[in-house]
């Protein structure tokens, strides 16, 4: 064994040891310690973004600003939902998030996934496909569209 190493657990059906070395767990903990600040403020971010457009949305990181940011939601007709929160919210900030995940991995553990292909892929692949996809499913599919 080099270096420091954590058994986690044993798997159930070959009772293999997972170990994990303290990198590893260095590495999960520095990414995520980055990642939910960016996390907590992308909703601040496109609600500031919106605003030009005629779309008040609350701050959310207010006082109480959750539950009046999903009832401004829940008023928005069907394109303005899917564009704010399927293509803004979950699209543009799931390409915020993995580019700051690969540049991590990039600067930090010399991982090559920072690659001008990978972002090409996540510009085409989260903001069109995937945001109206979940702003279509979360409009009809949580429950919260008044009959």
């Amino acid at each position: 064994m080099q270096g420091a190493e954590y058994l986690l657990d044993f798997h159930p059906l070959t009772k293999d040891r997972q170990i994990v070395s303290l990198t590893t767990l260095t590495r999960f903990a520095v990414e995520i310690l980055l990642i939910v600040p960016v996390f907590l403020l992308w909703p601040t971010v496109v609600s500031l973004v919106v605003r030009p457009f005629g779309v008040r949305l609350p701050l959310p990181l207010t006082l109480f600003g959750w539950e009046k940011h999903r009832s401004a939601f829940q008023a928005l007709a069907f394109p303005y939902y899917v564009v704010i929160d399927g293509i803004l919210y979950f699209g543009c900030g799931m390409i915020v998030a993995m580019t700051l995940c690969r540049y991590l991995d990039w600067k930090y553990w010399h991982g090559s996934s920072l690659t001008p292909v990978s972002l090409l892929r996540d510009a085409l692949q989260y903001p069109l496909p995937a945001g109206i996809f979940y702003g279509v499913i979360s409009y009809f599919g949580f429950g919260n569209r008044p009959k």
